[in-house]
């Protein structure tokens, strides 16, 4: 996405259990496309570290949110939704200068909280694994799943796409949802990927 060298993608150890959890929530999308933008780097991702939810974007980071906004300035898009954590609300932000768009802010699309990690090290992030103090895997699926759910069942909007600014986590969910195989570089911080309807299922590929 932004010059520099990009953040790490961590390695996705226990997809399958988010696979297995999403099987649970009705998913009936009535949206032919839409777009998703993971929110741009911050200090807390240069690090590693599990993050506050009032972490801001680093200087990269900020840097990153307005490529995407030049990315997506010429995307017809009618409506942004995005998690109320700082880093996704700051991306949304920056993308919708001047635009004649105010981002709604939803909580279901807020990252997995890992309150008893805040500031501590992820190292090795298993998504199965369920640290005392922290959202479980079951209820942050059900949480996000069900948000995700709620927005792709809108009719399309013939004015634009739906543009929907969260996290890596929730991705990740998206992902198991319709199906689609992300590659890393879909992965990164502030890419802005584009998910259709295929023939037999969805496909996700960068936007612009």
């Amino acid at each position: 996405m932004a010059s520099g060298t990009p953040t790490q993608v961590a390695p996705t150890l226990g997809y399958d259990a988010i696979q297995d959890l999403v099987r649970a929530i009705p998913f009936r999308p009535r949206l032919s496309r839409f777009i998703f933008l993971r929110h741009g780097e911050t200090e807390g991702n240069r690090k590693g570290v599990y993050q506050f939810p009032e972490t801001p974007l680093n200087t990269a980071g900020e840097a990153q949110a307005a490529e995407a906004a030049s990315i997506l300035a010429l995307a017809s898009i009618s409506r942004v939704v995005a998690s109320p954590m700082m880093r996704a609300w700051r991306t949304a932000a920056v993308v919708t200068d001047g635009r004649d768009i105010t981002p709604e802010p939803d909580a279901a699309l807020q990252e997995r909280i890992y309150i008893g990690l805040f500031g501590t090290p992820v190292g090795t992030l298993d998504w199965r694994v369920d640290p005392p103090a922290c959202e479980s895997l079951e209820t942050f699926v059900h949480r996000t799943g069900n948000g995700l759910s709620r927005w792709l069942a809108r009719e399309d909007d013939p004015e634009g796409d739906l543009l929907l600014v969260s996290h890596g986590g929730v991705l990740l969910v998206l992902a198991a949802l319709t199906g689609v195989d992300l590659h890393t570089e879909l992965r990164r911080n502030a890419t802005p990927i584009l998910f259709q309807r295929a023939s037999g299922g969805w496909e996700a590929t960068a936007a612009g």
